[in-house]
């Protein structure tokens, strides 16, 4: 349904309400109402709060990734209760090939969710819960965490090729788990609330959500590392280092734009594209794949200088 916006004084402007819905609300004169702002959305609320976003989902027969993927998923995306129920304890962890308790793979992804709670846990369900209000003004300082944690994963990535220190690889994980929570939140606050300029929070969404990305191919390329065992050839260091430069330029661009930075940035994807193909044939294959994996990086880096340009104007 559509209303006429009416101009009422020098300042303010009035919308009526569907009829219908005062009458089923018992709406009186004088009453007040919640009003709520959510991006680019105005929800007008007879209620003290907008009701909790709840689904009832069924894990039963996915495997670990999928059930962390599920409870991630629905996180991000702004559910404020999640009523889950499995009838087999156990389910696949198709990296390791072993099986694991089901609840035990609940509560690890659970304590990667800031604000989520596990508040009820039977044999065969669990219900988890937001203890945790979402507020918009958060947002451009936990971004500035997300940045803080991936420059320093990429540095240390980078040291631990160089050295073949597989303490530094081990560490990635770690960081990889703490940078998720981040990302999680950011991408929940979004969906939820949306960025204090609505007209944002897409090109927002998509960064934060490549940063999410970007961490996988550093966290997958540190194991391949850990199970390789042997120090990189100066080639391959080459094209590491490059591509950490880069993930430093675009940080730099983002806090302090300027058209140039996109062009070098552009440029070092050439650099690193010959430095790939030249590689000599005597590169061992694991050196090779880890060198093409991590290339990913730069291809996804130029997609996000799109979306921070669109941020700038």
């Amino acid at each position: 349904m559509k209303r006429k916006v009416v101009k009422h004084g020098p300042s303010t402007y009035i919308i009526s309400l569907p009829s219908k819905w005062v009458k089923e609300k018992e709406i009186k004169q004088g009453m007040e109402l919640e009003v709520f702002e959510e991006g680019n959305k105005i929800i007008i609320s007879s209620e003290d709060k907008v009701k909790p976003l709840e689904i009832d989902f069924d894990i039963t027969s996915l495997d670990r990734t999928a059930v962390i993927y599920a409870i991630r998923g629905f996180y991000r995306s702004g559910y404020d209760i999640i009523n889950l129920k499995f009838d087999n304890p156990f389910c696949m962890y198709q990296r390791e090939r072993k099986q694991l308790k089901v609840i035990s793979v609940i509560h690890s992804e659970v304590n990667r969710l800031i604000g989520f709670e596990i508040i009820q846990e039977r044999e065969k369900s669990c219900i988890i819960k937001d203890l945790q209000s979402i507020s918009e003004k958060e947002f451009d300082q936990i971004l500035r965490r997300v940045f803080f944690l991936l420059l320093d994963a990429s540095k240390e990535f980078i040291e631990g090729a160089k050295t073949n220190n597989t303490f530094l690889f081990e560490t990635i994980n770690e960081k990889h788990d703490n940078i998720i929570r981040f990302i999680s939140y950011c991408l929940r606050t979004l969906n939820k609330v949306g960025y204090v300029e609505p007209r944002k929070t897409s090109y927002y969404y998509h960064i934060v959500a490549s940063f999410d990305r970007i961490m996988d191919i550093i966290l997958y390329a540190s194991r391949e590392l850990i199970e390789y065992n042997h120090k990189l050839t100066k080639e391959v260091i080459k094209i590491l280092e490059k591509i950490n430069e880069d993930i430093i330029k675009y940080h730099e661009l983002f806090y302090s734009y300027d058209k140039l930075k996109m062009v070098d940035i552009n440029n070092d994807r050439y650099v690193v594209d010959r430095l790939v193909k030249d590689l000599p044939n005597s590169i061992k294959t694991k050196e090779a794949i880890i060198a093409v994996s991590m290339y990913q990086i730069l291809e996804i880096l130029l997609d996000l200088i799109e979306a921070r340009t669109a941020l700038e104007y």
